[in-house]
């Protein structure tokens, strides 16, 4: 028998004995791979992942980064949730901001300058949770602009676009009771202006004011209801409009242009 292989017979047995070793050290996650396979048969779902098709134009990667920054807003803000305190109660501040030391503030702010002077890491934590709330609102109506004025809204994907268009006035609605929690000057003029649009409403506005917050204007009641809503109730049909919408693209699949 001959061969067109010169390499030396050293050479040649250092080469088998490599990949005798590579062989082995991959055994151990083949077999975690099969053990789990056998029991939740899981390669079937993983081989029609790795085949799925992604389109490659840029503007298909604005859905990811929505997704990601509404991850990225939720991880943030349950961290602000153990420091943040709901409540319009009126304290006394007596943190380490100096300026605004002794000064009587609701305990909504109170907390909120504790969490950026006092807390390690606080301030940064608010301004990620800020900038990636910013993102998720301007890549979701990005998003919906690229399938507006491409047609990707039609049969069979329009129950998609619904999904959408709730997904992004949801996002505003968040938005805004996000930014009227920390209980400053741009927290209570976004609270006075939804005031004022809720009175607008003709027979019913004095009732349905009355109503959100809980008596006369301002009140201490609106502070924990938006905190519920912006931590509990909006975020939870966020993740469930967003799955949603995820399964029908695997189920739609991808469209092109």
């Amino acid at each position: 028998m001959s061969t067109t292989d010169t390499r030396p017979a050293d050479a040649l047995r250092a080469g088998d004995r490599q990949a005798d070793e590579r062989a082995s050290a991959a055994k151990p996650l083949g077999g975690i791979a099969g053990w789990v396979d056998d029991r939740v048969g899981a390669a079937k779902g993983v081989s029609f992942l790795a085949k799925k098709v992604f389109p490659d134009h840029w503007s298909f990667m604005l859905g990811e980064i929505a997704m990601y920054s509404m991850i990225v807003c939720l991880l943030t803000g349950a961290f602000l949730t153990f420091w943040f305190v709901p409540s319009a109660s009126q304290v006394v501040y007596d943190g380490s901001y100096v300026p605004l030391q002794g000064v009587t503030m609701s305990d909504a702010y109170r907390s909120t300058l504790g969490i950026s002077f006092d807390i390690r890491g606080g301030l940064l934590i608010r301004q990620i949770h800020h900038w990636a709330a910013l993102i998720f609102v301007v890549s979701v109506f990005v998003h919906m602009a690229r399938v507006f004025f491409t047609g990707a809204f039609r049969k069979p994907r329009e129950i998609n676009w619904v999904f959408g268009t709730i997904l992004s006035m949801l996002a505003c609605i968040e938005g805004f009771a996000g930014y009227s929690l920390p209980d400053d000057l741009l927290s209570g003029t976004g609270i006075r202006a939804m005031n004022g649009f809720v009175q607008s409403v003709p027979v019913i506005g004095s009732y349905m004011s009355y109503f959100i917050f809980g008596g006369a204007f301002p009140g201490e009641a609106i502070i924990p209801r938006l905190y519920s809503a912006h931590v509990l109730l909006i975020p939870a049909i966020l993740v469930g409009l967003f799955t949603a919408h995820i399964l029908l693209v695997f189920v739609h699949k991808h469209t092109q242009f």
